[in-house]
């Protein structure tokens, strides 16, 4: 039988036989991970705990790269992984855009602090804190748990390259969601809390409870109704930049080099333009040490940045990595990742770097998110986003559905279901009018109220057909979620 080697044993290996088999440069990146994570699935309460470790190479040959992994740490199987490698990397021919792997850089910095803490969280400690937050939600009048996810991760990766990068980082997060339903009212409707971080000292479970209590409290007894005008439209940061659907994601996504290089953006081409209204500035700030998993490094081993990539409406540069930025005649901003947050995303060993924003930030305007609302004579406000991902990324045209509440005369009246709306977002971004001063820190963002002028949207209110439906719906769910305790 073939002998396991360790993690650090098969990197040193890989390097040296990725030498000796001709690799004009090559990269090695190892991790150890370590999730625990507590949902409920199906009224049952599920708990997957698991450590997991691999690694995964980049061969250079003949000017282009070669991606291969393994998590079988066997000299065979690394020789194996590293030839398959070599081959990828011959078979695609010559990249006239490919220069090299990254060097080391020249400016050293203190690592981010981990959060030893997270490493002594148990299955029975996240099971009781999830049961805390069901009860704490289903002890509400007219609210009901309705599904959610707690989690803590811990990750410790090594990252070595025949250019001279030697990066060992040790990160980590907690955080987690729940979202309840409300049968107040004729139409049942739900919401959701979302926290974590990088730490146990600014977090607490009970706050993802009392959100999707807030949320959800606000959301109970919503309308529809008949609508077709060009009106204004108010997007709470979690409509903005929300992990679950924001529409600057997609502006994110316009403004990656990946993109910009094929021509797949609205924005090629466009670097010192102006792109938007001067009080809108968009960063990406991948040094925030508050959110999850934070790094000083980025997947290939460059210095993560806080970089600006539209400064007062005028575009400065893209979401860029060693290769987009040479392919650009730019320098890598420290945009490359290898992992997703909180369970969504791939495998940091299965998948090659790939260019991704780390920490989005909308800078605050000048106005009150009171100001906001009474300035507005009628329109939406907006909390949640459906069908962004079926927007056409490389236009930017967008057409989604929304949840949020009707505002008339400078008064939010009630909640409202089916808002959809739809535009161009080049031509959307031109035309906010109102940005507020204060900012609600999300998951991995930062973001303001943000108001737009004129803004296309309509919508449909039930037939009576529909709203007897929903009536059984709501007396059926109510019933079942008497009779069946999450825990």
């Amino acid at each position: 039988m073939a002998k396991t080697m360790t993690l650090d044993d098969a990197l040193v290996y890989g390097m040296k036989f990725a030498k000796k088999s001709g690799a004009d440069q090559s990269e090695v990146f190892s991790v150890t991970s370590k999730e625990i994570s507590v949902d409920v699935e199906k009224d049952l309460p599920k708990i997957v705990t698991g450590i997991a470790e691999g690694l995964s190479f980049r061969i250079v040959k003949n000017n282009n790269q070669g991606f291969a992994f393994t998590k079988t740490l066997t000299k065979e199987r690394i020789e194996n992984t590293i030839t398959i490698a070599m081959q990828n990397a011959k078979a695609k021919g010559k990249d006239p855009d490919f220069k090299t792997l990254p060097h080391p850089s020249k400016k050293k910095l203190k690592a981010f602090a981990f959060d030893k803490g997270l490493e002594d969280i148990t299955t029975d400690f996240l099971a009781n804190k999830f049961k805390n937050i069901i009860d704490s939600i289903n002890d509400v009048k007219h609210l009901h748990y309705l599904q959610g996810s707690i989690f803590v991760g811990i990750s410790d990766e090594h990252l070595v390259n025949s250019n001279g990068v030697d990066i060992k980082t040790k990160s980590g997060g907690i955080g987690g969601y729940a979202a309840a339903i409300t049968t107040k009212g004729l139409i049942p409707n739900y919401s959701f809390g979302i926290k974590g971080g990088s730490s146990l000292k600014k977090f607490t479970f009970e706050s993802i409870a009392q959100e999707a209590i807030d949320q959800t409290l606000r959301a109970a007894s919503p309308k529809t109704m008949n609508f077709e005008n060009e009106v204004s439209i108010i997007l709470e940061p979690e409509a903005s930049l929300g992990l679950l659907g924001g529409l600057f994601n997609l502006l994110a996504n316009q403004l990656q080099g990946d993109n910009v290089a094929s021509g797949a953006t609205p924005y090629s081409d466009q670097v010192g333009n102006l792109v938007a209204i001067e009080d809108f500035s968009f960063v990406d700030n991948a040094i925030n040490e508050e959110k999850l998993s934070t790094s000083r490094y980025d997947g290939e081993g460059v210095l993560r940045e806080k970089t600006t990539l539209i400064d007062k409406g005028v575009l400065k540069t893209y979401l860029l990595d060693s290769y987009y930025g040479t392919k650009l005649g730019l320098e890598s901003n420290g945009k490359s990742s290898r992992s997703g947050v909180m369970g969504f995303g791939s495998d940091p060993v299965k998948t090659p770097p790939r260019i991704a924003a780390t920490s989005l930030e909308i800078l605050p305007g000048g106005f009150s998110k009171d100001e906001i609302i009474a300035e507005t004579k009628e329109g939406f406000m907006i909390r949640s986003l459906m069908g962004l991902h079926m927007s056409d990324q490389s236009s930017g045209r967008f057409a989604v559905t929304g949840f949020g509440w009707y505002v008339k005369n400078g008064e939010v009246k009630h909640p409202v279901q089916g808002i959809n709306i739809s535009g161009m977002l080049p031509d959307l971004i031109k035309n906010i009018d109102m940005i507020s001063s204060e900012r609600q820190s999300l998951l991995l963002t930062e973001c303001p109220y943000i108001r737009f002028a004129n803004v296309s949207t309509t919508g449909k209110k039930f037939d009576f057909k529909t709203r007897f439906g929903l009536s059984i719906i709501k007396v059926l769910t109510t019933l079942k979620l008497m009779k069946n305790p999450m825990f």
